[in-house]
Order: structure tokens, then sequence, then C-alpha cells
């Protein structure tokens, strides 16, 4: 997927509300990439974005496109005006909302955070995998039987799970059943909004390397929505850190995790808790994330970064490369590991 000046933006009765700033980022085909940053900082608003799924009254605005796999055509039998053009992309923005229902689920599917709220508490498990398959058409043994192939990758027990009520599974079965519901279609990109947010540690981590396999078993895309850093450490290829509604680092992974170049993510690392290091060595980051309708002129970050000057207060700083595709928007990035100092521990999987 391919996202251009993607705004999104709330009238208040005190101003326009930006909780989506010119967010530019390209999403690669079965990659894990992990979506990070502070409650507030336009992850959630981001992962609605890609799906066209922003409630009223908000507005979004820019470009999301989407790239289906080559061999693979958009299901366009509803499709009137919609034409996939010649490179076969799918601009997410331009389409109605029937067409928008032929690329959801099908080609980009969601899981939303809190499992219990998104199952109808009437219904059993299996009448919501049927009225899914019977809302687009789909042929039911055939989706039946890959919802088997689910259930054994997540480790679920198909006629158990299947014949029970919501309320009668446990908080990680009903999240991995919400996860087959979104894979039933076999959609190419998941997206997935603070899915472990509700669960304990040890089934966060289970469902964590679940998802590694289902990447690799269905050639997934995912896009891993968190405020939790430590916790994708070991699952994403690539990490976007952001703040004040836009992305202020991106980069692979390791390299990001072990040499962060913007001062926003080191401090971020540096709050993190871990039971093997002392409680000194942490410090939260003072000051608090900008209000969406005063944004503050400048960088963003500046007025809680050691690092800024008069130059951040005027100039906005885009994202430049640091070293292969590690990018970060900072006017001294190149300082802020002196400044900034942090050590990774068992807090943060490796």
């Amino acid at each position: 997927m391919e996202v251009r000046d993607a705004n999104v933006r709330f009238s208040m009765s005190r101003g326009q509300a930006w909780v989506l700033n010119d967010v530019d980022l390209d999403i690669y085909r079965e990659e894990i990439l992990a979506v990070v940053g502070e409650s507030g900082s336009g992850k959630s608003m981001f992962a609605s974005a890609l799906l066209d799924a922003v409630e009223d009254p908000g507005q979004l605005s820019g470009d999301v496109t989407y790239y289906p796999q080559e061999s693979e055509q958009v299901n366009t039998e509803e499709i009137t005006s919609f034409d996939a053009a010649s490179d076969d992309s799918v601009e997410i923005l331009n389409l109605s909302q029937n067409e928008l229902n032929a690329v959801r689920w099908e080609e980009i599917a969601m899981v939303f955070q809190g499992a219990m709220s998104s199952f109808n508490p009437t219904m059993k498990i299996e009448g919501h995998f049927k009225e899914t398959i019977r809302a687009h058409d789909a042929v039911m043994s055939e989706r039946m039987q890959h919802v088997r192939d689910l259930f054994d990758a997540l480790h679920l027990d198909y006629d158990r799970v299947m014949k029970a009520y919501p309320h009668e599974l446990s908080g990680g079965m009903k999240q991995r059943a919400l996860i087959a519901l979104a894979l039933v279609l076999e959609p190419d990109v998941l997206v997935m909004d603070e899915p472990t947010a509700a669960l304990d540690l040890l089934m966060q981590r289970s469902i964590i390397a679940m998802l590694r396999e289902l990447r690799d078993a269905f050639d997934l895309t995912i896009v891993f929505i968190t405020h939790d850093l430590p916790l994708v450490a070991g699952l994403a290829d690539r990490i976007g850190v952001m703040y004040s509604f836009e992305f202020i680092e991106i980069g692979p992974t390791q390299p990001l995790l072990e040499d962060a170049a913007h001062p926003y993510t080191r401090a971020l690392l540096r709050s993190v808790p871990s039971i093997d290091s002392d409680i000194d060595e942490m410090q939260t980051i003072e000051g608090s994330s900008p209000d969406p309708v005063n944004i503050p002129t400048g960088c963003s970050y500046h007025p809680r970064c050691p690092l800024a000057d008069d130059r951040c207060e005027i100039e906005d700083p885009e994202l430049v490369q640091v070293e292969g595709e590690h990018e970060v928007a900072c006017f001294y990035y190149e300082q802020s590991a002196n400044e900034i100092q942090y050590t990774l521990h068992g807090g943060v999987d490796e």
C-alpha cells in the first residue's frame, strides 16, 4: 500500500483538530509493520485511513493506494465506476461504498481493539463466520475449510469455539477467533489496532508468535498498531514511530531499536520498564502530547525535546535518510545519541 499526504481533521467548537497530518508511508508486501507511539499520537486514525473508515464528522483527504498481488484481480462484479487501471492499483479514497465493500475484508481486513465488543453476544461464533461469508457471496464450504486451517494455526479447537457464545471464551480465545474472522476471505493485508491491549502478558506473547506463523503461512502483510514498543520488537520487520499525528522515524526494527535517531524514539526506549534494569535508568518523557487543535509550529516535539533550538520552533523537519531504509524527521538526530542515552534490556525482545 502507498499513503501520500493523508490528513484527517475534525471541526470542533474551539477550532480544527488535525489528527493525521500529511502522512506519507509505503507498506511492503508480506512485511510486518509496527506503528508505535503514545496514546493520542494518531495511530488508530492512520489505521482507519488505510480502509477509508474514518468516522463522521472526520474528514480524510490525500491518497491511499492498494496494489493487489499480480496474480490476483480485485472482485469487481459489483463495481461499476471503479477502474483498476493498467497497473491494477486501487485508489481507496475514490471508491463508493459498494466499491469499498468489495475491497474491505476480501483485500484489506481489520482487527479492532477489544474482541468482546466486536462479537454479537447473542450469536454463536459460527454464526459470525457464516454471516460474513454470505455477505460477500463466497463459497461456504471452501471458506469454512479455510477457517479450520486458520483455527489450527491459531491453536483453537474448531468444534468447541464454533459452538460457543462469545462470553463462553477467554479473552485470548476471543481475540484469536476475531483474527480468524478477519482472515476468513483471505485478504492480502491485515490491519490490527491494539489487538492485544486487553490481554495478559503471556497471551500477548503467544499471539505475537502466532502472527509470525500466520504471515508466513498465508502470505500476509500485517500492520500492527500499538503503544507497546517492547511487544513488537521481536515481531516487526519495520517500525514506524508516530508523534503528533505524523511519522517522525521509520526503519528496520533492529537498527531502529539499537540506534534510534529521533530524540522522541530514544526517550521512549529509555522509559521502557524492565525487570532487569535499575529503576534509576528509567526516565519519563517530560511534558505532554500536543493538543490536536493547537499543534506547535515547527517541529511538534520541540516543547519536550532537549535538543530543540530556535530553528526547531520555526521549521518543520522532513523525513531524511539516516542509513539504508532508516529515516528520521529531526535536524539534530546526529547529536541525539549523546544527549539521550538508553540501554536495551530484557524488556525489549531481540
